[in-house]
This record gives C-alpha cells, structure tokens and sequence, in this order.
C-alpha cells in the first residue's frame, strides 16, 4: 500500500534532531486479531495507493466494508512537542491510531531514531523497524522517506520519537553521551518479538510465533542466517535451527521435549559486517508459573531438609523467600497496573534458585564478598539480588547489587545509588547487562539500586524508604562514606535533588536526569557536584535547568541541554559511563568554609559543621549561614532558628581555639575541650536582633558552658514548646509516615455504618496515594484492632488511631489524659471552648507510648464526616519540591459546618480561635 500527497504532512531532517512536525492521522481503526507484530496491516484497506489529502475529505475505504476518517494534524503538545493526540478518545483493545508522515532527508545519512517505550510499531518505506523494541538506527538515502506509526494507545503525555541524523552540536559532552548510547543500546543489537500476544504468565501451551528485528540495521546485514538454539532450565540442548531476519517464523514444542522445565531459552547467534559473533537470549514459560513455583517450593523444602538449619545465613534465607516470593507474586495480575511483565526476571529469579538449591555452600558462587558471614548469594561477576524485611510496614524489599569483581574484604568502595523512576526501575537482568563500569581503568565501584516504593519523588515514604534501605547497604557492605553517589532520571532525579537538599553533607555528587529541585532550597547545595542533564524541549526545562543553572553557579556544577529532546529522550542516557563515570572523581567535603541551608522540615537540619536543632515555631522555614576563614574565625547568620549547634572540633580545623560571631557579639569556642556548640536563643524585646547563649559540649550527655552561663539539658528540652516535635516541624500530619507505623481501630463499633466507614478511612490511611503519573505507593501499613496490639508493639511504631466514641477504642481511651484535643459525640473542646456540632478532624501528637515516636488521632462524631472530609476519603502524597502543603503539612485540620481548616499547634495555645474560623 502506497500513501500519496504527503508534502502537507513533510518533517525535514537536514542537521539538526527532528520529530515529527505533521501526519495524516487514519482512525481508529479496528484491525484483525491477527494483525500480528510484522505482519502486512495494509490488506486491510481496498486501494494500493491512497491520496491522502482527498481522504481527508472523504475517508479511506476498508476491506472489511465501511470507511476510516482521516485528518491532518500540525498542532504540536507543549508537554512533549509531539503531534497533539489528545483530539482522539482512548482506543479499545483491538484498535490502532495510524500517523502517516513523510521525512525528508537532505542528505544520505545515517539515522537514530529514539522512540520512548510503549509507541507502538514505526514502518519506513514499508520495512517495520520498531515494535516496542527499543532505540535502532538506519541508513536512508536523500529524499523523501514514508514513516507509519501504528499507535496501539495514546498516552496522556509520555510520547517521543526523535530522529537525527549528520547533526551539530553545541556541546561535545552531548555528542560523548550520544555515541555512548548508540554504543551501548543500538549497535549489534537485536529484538527477538512475538508476533502474537504472549501468554506471558499462563505460559504458552505448544508453539509460539517470533519475529526476529534488527535494531541494527547498519553492521548487521540483512542477508545472512542466523541460528537458534533452545536449551531447557538446567542448560541442557534441546535443539538448534535456522531463522532470518524480519520475516515470521514459527516453532513447536511437546511435552517430551519440554519434560519438566519451566522455561525455554532460545539463544539467537549471530554475526557482523566483520563476522563478529554476537548472541541474544530469550525465555519463554511452557508451563504456567504458578506451576513453576509450586515445583521450586518443593525444591526449597528438599534443600532445608538436606542441609542443616543453621547452614543457611540470614542473609541467604531472606534472599530464597523473597525471590520466591516475587515469583509467587508475578502469578497474579500486579497491583500495580503500571507494572509490566517482564521474562528476563523471571528467567533469572528461577535460575538464580536453581543455583542455590544445587549449591548449597558459599564457595559455588567464587565471589570472594560470597565467603563473608551473613552474606547473599552473588554470581561470580559480584551481581545479586539481595532482600530485607522493611521496618516500616514489615514487607520485604529487595534491592540489586553489584560489587567490583576484585572485591576485597579489606577496602571500602564508592558506592553509586541508581534512584529508581518507579517502584523498580531496574533488576538483575539490567545488571547483567550493562556491567556498570566494568570498563573504568582506575577503580570500581559498588552499584546498587532499591525502590522508594514508587513515584514518590524522593518524599515522605520516598524519603523514608530511601534512607531505610540504603542503611541496609551501608551495614550489608564496605562502603566509603565520603564517597556515596546518587543518580536518576525523572522521579529518580526528584528524588536525588530531594535527598541532597535535605542532606547536603551525606553525599559526595549526584547526577540527575530530567527532574526538578526545590527552587527556595538550591542554596543548601552550594558545595555538593552536581551533574545535570535536560533536553531543550523538556516542559520541566525552566525549574530542572534554568533555575539550578542560575542558582549554583560554581566550578563544581555542569549543567547539558540536549537539543532537540523531550523529557522522555533523555531517559536513555541515565545508565551511560559518560554519567556514572562524572561522580567518580568527587569525595565529600566535610568542613566546606562556606554554608547556606535552608529547611522548612525540621527533621531535615544539619548542613555539614551546623546543625539546626529547634526552628521558630510561628515560621514556616529557617536559614542558617556560616563562613570559615583558616585563621580559626567563624561568621554564622541564624534565621527563624531558636536554637543551632556547631559541630567542630580539634581535628577538622586543627586550631586550639575558634572565634564566631553571631550577630552582635563574639564567642571563643575551646576546640580542645568540646566537639559541639550549643547556641540558643534568648528572648528580648529591646534587641531587634536575636542574641543567642552558648552551651558546649563535649558529647550528648554533656550540658557545660564555656561561658559560664551554664544551663542543664533539661532546660533546653524544657525550652521546647509544649506538644511540639522539634524534628516533625514542617511536616505536619504526614510525619506519621516516616518510620514504622500501624493504624489502629476501635475494639467495637456502634453501627455497622461506622464500621464500615472506619475501615474505609483506615484502607484510605494505610496506602496512600500520590499525584503523578503512577499514583500507586507500595505500601500497606497493618491495620489492627485496639485489642488485638500490645502496648509493646506500639512503643517501637508511629501510630493511627481511628476514632469514633473513646469508649470503644481501648488503646486511646486508657491514655486520654494524654490526649490534646477532647473529643465527644457532642462535640470537641478546645482551649476550654466547646464547639458543638459534626466535626471530622485529625491532629498530630506525640505518641502516649513513646515520646520520640508520633501519633495521628483521626476522630469523629458522625461516620459520614470521614467520607465527606477530602483527606480522609483518599489520601494524597505530595512532593517536597512543591514546598508546604497548605493542609497536610500541619498539624491539625479540622472538617465542621465551616469546612476546612489547618494550623499548627503553637505554644501551650492551640489556636482555638482558627478553629472557629476567626
């Protein structure tokens, strides 16, 4: 089929990157549930040569009877500058958009083309050179070229084909990066795809239908054979044949062959333009993998009773039960609908366990991290797939790690954080394949990634989950501490910016891809390296690139713009040496001479030597400065901050004595003596300046002054205010959520409507939601009744307790003294005042079990106000980046007649008078 008339649809590519600036859209159109992948779509219309601007007028005919509109698109989406798509509805399963355009290469040239993931199928001048299959590249004479895009969903905004060919750059770094990624995702590759839907988990019963693509097409030639082995789980040869390139093959299988694998592999072998050999693994499942893990149970428990109990590590038990438990999850459809099936997980979880049950010792592995007490199961390569029981809701996480492969016990190693853009972004398969920084000359590094259990951005449970887990690594293997790196793309750079605002001093550089920083807080990076990478046309361009650009202006800080890309582009250039290698050459500074922090968190409070222990409670942030000359005199500017401590001690200025100015007035610190400085504010209404006191200490149990104005420590904590956390200022009710934590509800109930309402809200509090593209969270947090916890457990966990009548939530009502707010079936009392009427609200305490952990009372004296209240019904997480949160940020809120309203608790008043809407 030939589509003519195309000039009003014609992308030039001369020397520059392009996309598509126009297209004949055709559809939907409802093909066949054989149109399979590479299979010839075109039969299903009547003509062989269709004038595309006459269809406009009266549509394209189909075989089937009946006719398909068509339209010319030119308007572009700011979001992504691709064709705006958004005029057409969600297409049904068995429908296709079809995008018909011409490009017009000024020159012969070679071109790479960057599709993001989940396109659809890409044909040129009637070849399919793409079905989901990743970044390719080609050769293309000068002229004009037909490209069809067969789109089997249209995105909301996630969409990117970028082509360039003989293009100029302005920046040589983006042209390294660039040959990297054709280097390492394009060149000598290949796709193996089935042309038919895969059963994926269900396995598939006898035969499968592939289709072999070059991804290519320029040192892989079309003309030659390739040869196909397939082997069963334990390796053994099955059998071997020959297939081509591009053209549908099929293959059979029985049961005899198969016997009681779980899984075909199909190793493809290969060649060059220079006979090169190269080879391409693919796995099929020919049994169902609930079957699969049935039989690995069985294996496991064969493999406990061979080997005595305690022959198996903590280490290596955890790391068994939870690939076991992966792969029994991977038997149901996800609860995430953004997860997608992947066979390399499966193939691999299934071989690693294999391995395990056949070794049974250490030694089998030959990596020497393997001979280590308590240590997980690694290939020789140093590549495992490592697990942990998570503090925070008793599940079990997993992260993948790879350590050098001349690892010894005897050194530390820089360790690179790969911040996941999902849940899990990457797994042993992506290790496997990309052997990062194998090929660095001078030293390795260990590699890890861990999920922050979602698009979280780095926030709330993000953050938790993040520090939760890379404790983990930090106490599993050697790391150097001065040298801790992190690195993402999209959600995993948010959540990069995030950890090192908040923690300036604990990382030594991070390299962040096509995500944003919280612009009021760029200051707290002044003296982090920071690698920052987005493309021109990224809609995130002026917060992602414009305002650090502006802010961080330092020899340390390199910003590159790629031309002509989109946010979703540069998600290929997150895992290149090009970047990797970047954070290598940076150590921590310890004791930088100048700082600038500023929080609006009060748990997020140290910036290197200073430390802010207690902010203003009537503000919202607080900023601390401090600039340090050699001579042993120190400048420090103290914003909305009560009280701060300098952290300095002999060893890092190496002088005996230190001077400071704060202010007005100047303090000799004894180097020697005392390792911190306690400075806190004292309140004067003559001054319109703070004046702060000294206390110093030589520990934490220290209170002496070396100014004599002694004070002991329980003054200071008496200072705090009264139901006031230093460290969940800023934070509000959504501190709950940053360690461990269960959600308790009443013993009984009055109505099964309150029942049930109580238990929605609990549902709604123990997975929360966020606001970005993949709204799911991987959390579930126990929810319990008030009986059925001990006081025990609740001493060691953040608590929410759901209430509806005190009498019948055991828990709470033994501690109601304890409480803050008294709430009735009436009513609640506030400073004394009684507001009468429905009311939902929740507010934030310390918890009556433990002082240092927090407790969120949801109570109400009508079910229906649970429903009704917005933050009740649906729990939405928001990011750091976007600042405070008008109402989840504070500590209470409160739903009544007068709607809703939040505010913090302040001093020993709690601000009644808000509440009453004054």
């Amino acid at each position: 089929m030939r589509f003519t008339h195309l000039e009003k649809a014609t992308t030039v590519l001369s020397d520059h990157p392009v996309r598509l600036t126009s297209a004949y859209a055709i559809g939907p159109v409802e093909l066949p549930e054989n149109c399979g992948v590479g299979r010839e779509w075109s039969n299903h219309f009547t003509h062989e040569d269709w004038n595309l601007e006459k269809a406009c007028e009266e549509g394209l005919e189909l075989a089937a009877g009946g006719k398909v509109a068509c339209r010319l698109l030119t308007e572009l989406d700011p979001r992504n500058s691709e064709l705006n798509l958004g005029v057409f509805p969600p297409l049904a399963e068995q429908e296709r958009l079809l995008l018909v355009s011409n490009l017009r290469c000024m020159a012969a040239q070679e071109v790479v083309i960057r599709p993001f993931e989940g396109t659809g199928q890409i044909w040129i001048d009637g070849i399919l050179v793409y079905a989901e299959s990743g970044p390719f590249r080609l050769y293309m004479e000068e002229g004009d070229h037909t490209v069809i895009i067969i789109a089997a969903f249209i995105p909301d905004e996630a969409r990117s084909i970028r082509f360039s060919g003989n293009q100029i750059c302005d920046h040589p770094d983006v042209t390294e990066l660039q040959d990297e990624f054709v280097e390492r995702n394009i060149r000598f590759h290949m796709a193996w795809l089935e042309v038919e839907k895969s059963a994926e988990r269900e396995g598939e019963k006898s035969s499968i239908s592939f289709y072999l693509l070059r991804k290519d097409r320029i040192d892989l030639p079309a003309d030659q054979m390739v040869w196909v082995e397939v082997t069963n789980d334990a390796g053994t040869k099955l059998d071997r044949f020959s297939a081509t390139w591009e053209q549908e093959q099929r293959y059979a299988w029985d049961e005899k062959m198969t016997g009681n694998t779980g899984m075909l592999h199909f190793t493809v072998t290969y060649q060059d333009q220079k006979a090169g050999e190269h080879h391409f693994v693919y796995s099929v499942l020919v049994r169902p993998l609930s079957a699969v893990v049935h039989g690995l149970h069985e294996e496991y428990v064969h493999y406990r009773q061979a080997y005595a109990k305690d022959a198996l590590n903590a280490a290596r038990k955890i790391q068994i039960e939870g690939l076991m438990g992966e792969l029994k999850r991977l038997t149901a459809l996800p609860e995430d609908p953004f997860e997608i099936w992947d066979y390399r997980v499966v193939r691999e979880y299934i071989k690693l366990l294999k391995q395990m049950f056949t070794c049974g010792s250490a030694e089998q592995s030959q990596h020497p991290f393997s001979f280590q007490e308590n240590s997980i199961f690694l290939s020789p390569d140093g590549l495992g797939e490592g697990f942990f029981v998570s503090r925070l809701d008793n599940s079990i996480q997993r992260y993948t790690v790879q350590l050098p492969r001349s690892f010894s016990a005897d050194r530390q190693y820089p360790l690179i954080v790969l911040m996941p853009g999902k849940r899990y972004e990457l797994g042993l398969p992506d290790f496997q394949q990309r052997n990062f920084g194998r090929d660095w000359e001078e030293e390795e590094a260990i590699f890890v990634t861990f999920s922050c259990r979602g698009v979280t951005l780095g926030s709330y449970i993000g953050e938790a989950a993040f520090l939760e887990a890379l404790e983990v690594i930090l106490q599993a293997y050697p790391v150097d501490e001065d040298r801790i790196y992190l690195t993402g793309y999209s959600n995993g750079a948010y959540a990069a910016w995030a950890m090192a605002q908040a923690y300036p001093s604990r990382f030594a550089a991070i390299a962040v891809i096509a995500g944003a920083p919280h612009p009021k807080q760029l200051m707290n990076l002044s003296n982090l390296p920071i690698l920052n990478i987005v493309g021109e046309q990224d809609y995130l361009f002026a917060q992602a690139y414009e305002a650090p650009a502006a802010e961080l202006v330092s020899s340390h800080f390199k910003g590159v713009v790629e031309q002509c890309s989109n946010h979703w582009d540069t998600h290929e250039l997150r895992l290149l040496d090009g970047v990797l290698g970047w954070l290598m050459q940076w150590k921590r500074d310890v004791a930088p001479q100048r700082i600038a922090y500023r929080t609006e968190r009060g748990r997020h409070n140290r910036a290197f030597w200073l430390e802010l222990t207690r902010m203003d409670e009537h503000e919202d942030y607080a900023e601390l400065y401090g600039e340090m000359s050699t001579t042993g005199e120190l400048d420090v500017t103290a914003v909305h901050a009560d009280e701060f401590i300098i952290h300095l001690s002999h060893e890092v200025m190496a002088l005996e004595l230190a001077q400071v100015r704060i202010g007005a007035r100047i303090f000799v610190l004894d180097l020697l003596e005392y390792s911190r400085f306690r400075f806190v504010k004292m309140e004067s209404q003559k001054r319109p300046s703070p004046e702060y006191r000294l206390i110093a200490e030589r520990g934490k149990e220290s209170g002496v002054s070396s100014t004599k104005e002694t004070a002991p420590e329980q003054e200071i904590s008496g200072m705090e205010s009264a139901g006031r956390n230093a460290r969940s200022h800023g934070m509000g009710m959504l501190d709950v959520y940053m360690d461990r934590l269960h959600i308790v509800l009443p013993s009984r109930y009055a109505t099964p409507e309150e029942e049930q309402a109580m238990k929605r809200t609990a549902n709604a509090l123990a997975s929360p939601r966020t606001a970005t593209w993949n709204p799911y969270i991987d959390v579930h947090y126990p929810i319990v009744s008030a009986n059925d916890i001990s006081e025990e457990e609740l001493a060691d966990s953040n608590v929410i307790c759901i209430v509806s009548g005190l009498a019948r939530h055991e828990l709470l009502h033994r501690h109601q003294g304890n409480l803050y707010l008294e709430c009735t079936e009436e009513g609640y009392t506030l400073g004394g005042d009684f507001i009468a009427g429905e009311y939902g609200l929740s507010y934030i305490q310390p918890s009556p079990w433990s002082a240092c952990r927090q407790m969120l009372v949801v109570a109400t004296n009508s079910p229906r106000m649970l429903g009704k209240n917005l933050f009740m019904r649906k729990l939405i997480m928001p990011g750091y980046f976007n600042g405070l949160h008008p109402y989840l940020n504070k500590e209470i809120i409160v739903y009544d007649s007068k709607g809703v309203r939040a505010f913090n608790f302040t001093s020993n008043k709690y601000g009644y008078h808000k509440l009453q809407g004054q």
